[in-house]
């Protein structure tokens, strides 16, 4: 049985509620189980969000936070100045930054520059760098449980497009681009 609990940190605005519940939407489309569960208040753009993600090959029948996740993702780097985002993460859990300055920050630490990859395909709006798919392609590659494909598909359809062809390809740069440190 394979099971990841993961939680997605970023800030409103970042697209981290869509990237989780798109993350869900590949693994149902592939036949196994997921559940995205948003925690945010009346938070505006910038503040602090967090997305819980579980993914299995079995049916999910917990519905609560995840405590302990195997990986977390911080879409934002000025995160660790408000909170820490490390909070819980499993002793061999994994790890991925949005960074183009990497530098190790747990045992399993992976990074990408979903910044630079939103910049090179003018991913923006109002002012925002739109990195939630790069970033979606970056776990799919991170967590090894869905193709590549899947996720690109999912995204394709949920901008429609050109919007979705962008997207899509911002998510299998990802994919291509995260490394470990």
């Amino acid at each position: 049985m394979m099971n990841w609990e993961i939680v997605l940190k970023g800030r409103g605005g970042m697209g981290i509620v869509s990237a989780g519940e798109l993350l869900v939407k590949a693994f149902v489309k592939e036949g196994k189980y997921g559940q995205s569960i948003p925690y945010f208040g009346g938070e505006r753009r910038g503040a602090p969000v967090t997305s819980y993600v579980r993914l299995s090959d079995e049916p999910i029948y917990m519905h609560r936070e995840v405590y302990n996740p195997d990986l977390v993702a911080v879409f934002d780097m000025s995160l660790f100045n408000v909170t820490n985002p490390l909070e819980g993460l499993k002793e061999k859990g994994s790890l991925l930054l949005n960074t183009k300055n990497p530098r190790s920050m747990w045992n399993k630490t992976y990074f990408l520059d979903a910044n630079g990859i939103a910049d090179k395909l003018n991913l923006s709006m109002a002012g925002w760098k739109l990195i939630n798919t790069a970033m979606l392609g970056a776990i799919a590659k991170v967590v090894n449980m869905v193709s590549v494909g899947t996720v690109e598909e999912i995204v394709e359809q949920e901008f429609e497009g050109e919007l979705g062809k962008i997207n899509a390809e911002a998510v299998r740069i990802g994919y291509e681009e995260v490394r470990k440190i």
